[in-house]
């Protein structure tokens, strides 16, 4: 994998399979800052529940637990990823981001377990599981939020299956959230079709428009 940087200063990889980077090549900090933590509300919350689909190099879950520790506020995380970096990538890429060290630190000494981890400090826990998101994967009313972030509909169309995101709301209590970089019309028709109240919002960072889709009963 290649490490690029992106327009905000902050690092991503590029991931030869998928053709991709990780993150936004407009700003990969500034993407788990906007998209994730900002469309979600988290920030304005003293506690949540998240689950991630695609937990990637963890960026996501490092500004967002940066942002509840910071207020003192309490996240519950669950995660999955069904191709976790290998272990040498991932030392590379934290050597290169400033944000909450000794989490990555946690994390990195958690990540070769074959299954995935549950690692935790003080008001904050994470659970990744290194296994496809399914079907039957969540709690029932969990979350407080869904942060959808696999590789694009278009390189990896799987990850989106109408099945899929259904299982995502599932997971949502009422009034949950789910967010994403992703306008594709079929999976916002998708996302429609198994509940979701779905509006796309203004954009950014290279992109005109973004996703949220709300667990809300008509």
């Amino acid at each position: 994998m290649k490490l690029v940087w992106t327009g905000d200063g902050s690092p991503s990889l590029f991931h030869p399979r998928y053709r991709q980077t990780f993150h936004s090549h407009y700003g990969a900090r500034s993407q788990a800052e906007r998209v994730y933590l900002g469309l979600s509300g988290l920030f304005a919350l003293p506690e949540a529940q998240v689950v991630e689909v695609g937990f990637g190099l963890g960026l996501n879950f490092l500004v967002t637990l940066e942002n509840f520790l910071a207020r003192g506020a309490n996240l519950s995380y669950l995660a999955f990823e069904a191709e976790p970096v290998h272990p040498e990538i991932l030392d590379r890429y934290y050597g290169l981001v400033p944000t909450l060290p000794q989490v990555q630190d946690a994390i990195r000494a958690a990540w070769e377990a074959p299954d995935g981890f549950a690692i935790a400090g003080p008001g904050w826990s994470l659970e990744v599981r290194f296994v496809p998101f399914q079907p039957g994967a969540l709690p029932a009313s969990w979350a407080d939020a869904v942060y959808y972030d696999p590789f694009s509909p278009s390189a990896n169309p799987d990850a989106w299956h109408r099945d899929l995101l259904a299982e995502a709301r599932r997971g949502l209590r009422q009034g949950g959230v789910l967010v994403s970089y992703a306008v594709a019309g079929w999976v916002r028709r998708a996302l429609a079709e198994v509940g979701f109240r779905v509006e796309k919002v203004p954009g950014g960072l290279g992109k005109r428009e973004w996703l949220r889709a709300w667990n809300i009963s008509e």
